[in-house]
C-alpha cells in the first residue's frame, strides 16, 4: 500500500512543467509584456493595404495596439476581411519579440462566372477558381462590388455548361482553365465558354473589336488550333466570318 501511495505522488518535473505552462499562458495571454505593437497588412499593393486596414479597422476592431498577442484571433480577422468580397482567406503571423502582427490576404481568384438555368440560384452567383473549385456568392453583394470597383469579376468569362455534362469532373475544369489562361495569354478576349462535352468546347472570344463564335471541339492541340485560327483571320476572303470550327484544324470551318 505504500508502494502503491507513493506512484500517485506528483512529481517534481511534472509540477515545474505545469508551473511553466501555466505562466506562459499567462504572459502571453494577459499579461502586458507580449502586446500587439504594430499591425502589419502583408502586400506589396498599396490599394489593397488600404482597404484592409481600413476594415479591420471598423468598430469593434477585431486586433488592437496593446492587447495581448495570444488574444488576436484569426477566425475574427478573417470573418471580418470575408466582408470584402474579394477576400478568401488570411494568414496570421505574430511576432512575440517585435509585437508585430502581420496579416496576410488570401484573394478568391475566379476566372469564370456561371451561368444557371436553376431559378433556384437566382438569389447567388456561381464562380469557378484558378484552383478548379466553384463558389457562390449573394447576387447582390457582387453586383454591389461590380459597380463600385471593388472587383472585376464583371469583366470574367461566362461560364455555361449544357445537356448531361458533368461539371464537377476535375478533368473538365482543368480543360476549362487551360482554353481561358492560353486565349487570354495570346491577347484574346473572353465573353463567353459553353460545354457540352468533353470533346464539345465552344466560346465567344473578342479580338481587335472582332466578335467570333469558335468551335473548339476538345482542348486537345489548343495551339495548333489557335495558330490555324490567326492565320484564317489573316486571310483577305475571311474579314467578314463570324463563326469558326476547328474541331478538326487540319479541315477548319468558317462561316
Amino acid at each position: 500500500m505504500r508502494k502503491l501511495h507513493r506512484s500517485f505522488l506528483p512529481k517534481p518535473l511534472l509540477l515545474i512543467s505545469i508551473l511553466v505552462l501555466v505562466g506562459a499562458a499567462y504572459l502571453l495571454g494577459w499579461s502586458k509584456i507580449f502586446v500587439v505593437e504594430k499591425v502589419v497588412v502583408a502586400s506589396q499593393d498599396k490599394d489593397v493595404v488600404k482597404e484592409v486596414t481600413m476594415k479591420l479597422a471598423q468598430p469593434p476592431a477585431v486586433v488592437q495596439i496593446g492587447e495581448p498577442l495570444a488574444r488576436v484571433d484569426r477566425r475574427e480577422i478573417a470573418s471580418r476581411l470575408r466582408e470584402l468580397l474579394w477576400v478568401d482567406n488570411v494568414e496570421l503571423n505574430r511576432n512575440i519579440f517585435s509585437g508585430e502582427v502581420q496579416i496576410k490576404v488570401l484573394p478568391r481568384s475566379p476566372i469564370a462566372r456561371l451561368i444557371s438555368t436553376n431559378s433556384a440560384n437566382v438569389e447567388s452567383v456561381g464562380f469557378m477558381s484558378r484552383e478548379l473549385d466553384f463558389f457562390y456568392l449573394p447576387r447582390q453583394a457582387v453586383q454591389q462590388a461590380i459597380a463600385t470597383g471593388e472587383t472585376n469579376w464583371g469583366d470574367i468569362p461566362e461560364l455555361k455548361f449544357s445537356g448531361e455534362i458533368q461539371s464537377s469532373t476535375s478533368a473538365i475544369r482543368s480543360d476549362i482553365r487551360e482554353l481561358i489562361t492560353t486565349l487570354s495569354t495570346q491577347g484574346y478576349g473572353i465573353r463567353a465558354i459553353d460545354v457540352k462535352s468533353p470533346t464539345e468546347f465552344s466560346s465567344l472570344i473578342v479580338r481587335d473589336s472582332r466578335k467570333l463564335d469558335i468551335y473548339w471541339g476538345s482542348v486537345k492541340e489548343l495551339e495548333l488550333k489557335i495558330e490555324v485560327m490567326e492565320r484564317l483571320l489573316e486571310l483577305k476572303e475571311n474579314k467578314r466570318i463570324t463563326s469558326v470550327n476547328l474541331a478538326n484544324p487540319i479541315a477548319p470551318i468558317v462561316k
